[in-house]
């Protein structure tokens, strides 16, 4: 059982860790979990953060888990919902307009891709097994 009072499933995991003094992995300090046993997640978590605390990407309440882009088609239909905050740079996109934001996985996967939550009406890609046409007139 994870000792971790933060800790999410105490009981499920495939691995745990009792953590001694001498534990230097991650070359982090362990010093103040010794005697304690943590689960994989949240040894991974200290491995690689220094700390059991989930800064990011927190699991949202119920009250919480819906969409707040107007135009989505599903905003409480959605394997996944994350809430947007003012560091959030992923796929190089400008997230600030969005910062404070709930958006669903589908919502977030269009602005993460496009930039944009707008979805693009009546494109589709159309894929032809014929050969590209050179072009014509395209001296140099």
């Amino acid at each position: 059982r994870c000792s971790y009072e933060g800790c999410g499933r105490p009981t499920q995991s495939s691995k745990f860790f009792k953590i001694d003094e001498r534990r230097r992995a991650g070359g982090q300090d362990w010093s103040a979990l010794a005697g304690r046993v943590l689960c994989d997640t949240c040894y991974v978590r200290f491995l690689r953060n220094g700390t059991l605390e989930r800064t990011r990407n927190k699991p949202l309440d119920a009250s919480e888990r819906r969409c707040t882009y107007p135009g989505c088609e599903r905003p409480t239909h959605s394997s996944k919902f994350l809430k947007i905050d003012g560091r959030t740079t992923a796929g190089g996109q400008d997230w600030s307009s969005l910062s404070g934001s709930v958006l669903c996985n589908t919502c977030y996967a269009r602005y993460l891709r496009n930039g944009t939550l707008e979805r693009t009406q009546g494109t589709s890609i159309i894929r032809s097994s014929q050969p590209k046409q050179p072009r014509q007139g395209g001296g140099r």
